[in-house]
């Protein structure tokens, strides 16, 4: 029955991200976050969506207020995260569109972030449409496995 559902059905649950990759313009496979992304993307059976992305190992802040970091700590704790959430439907048989309400970087609020989808067994692969950035036109491959419940002590 399960090959019988949508990936809206196949998705609904919780992901934590196992890599961030994009393919350079020579090829070469290339780490985004760096080689241990951490990460956690949501989706409920209601239509709504989360996710956040990080780089590990992120360097501390000086201060515990994250008000009163320095210009460059903001710089780098901006950069070494992605934060957004919304709703989310099946546009059409394994693309799914996120209508993003709120994210870290401004100029998603409003935007629909479209991701190419596929489930095999416990691991979820979303991939963008082509992208124009400053490393290149590149598509980018996030892979995530889904998380179980959590145990109680």
């Amino acid at each position: 029955m399960e090959n019988n559902l949508s990936l809206k059905e196949k998705i609904i649950g919780t992901w934590r991200l196992i890599s961030w990759v994009y393919k350079n313009e020579q090829g070469e496979t290339v780490d985004y976050f760096g080689k241990h992304p951490t990460g956690i993307l949501m989706y409920d059976k209601s239509g709504y969506m989360n996710a956040q992305l990080t780089q590990s190992e992120r360097p501390l802040f000086e201060t515990q207020a994250m008000s009163d970091g320095t210009d460059a700590e903001r710089v780098n704790a901006f950069q070494s995260y992605v934060a957004y959430y919304g709703t989310y439907v099946e546009e059409s048989p394994g693309v799914i569109v996120h209508f993003v309400k709120g994210s870290l970087f401004p100029n998603w609020i409003g935007s629909q972030q479209v991701r190419y989808g596929s489930v095999q067994d416990d691991r979820l692969v979303l991939r963008t449409p082509l992208m124009i950035t400053k490393n290149g036109n590149l598509i980018f491959e996030l892979t995530w496995q889904r998380l179980g419940e959590i145990e109680s002590s």
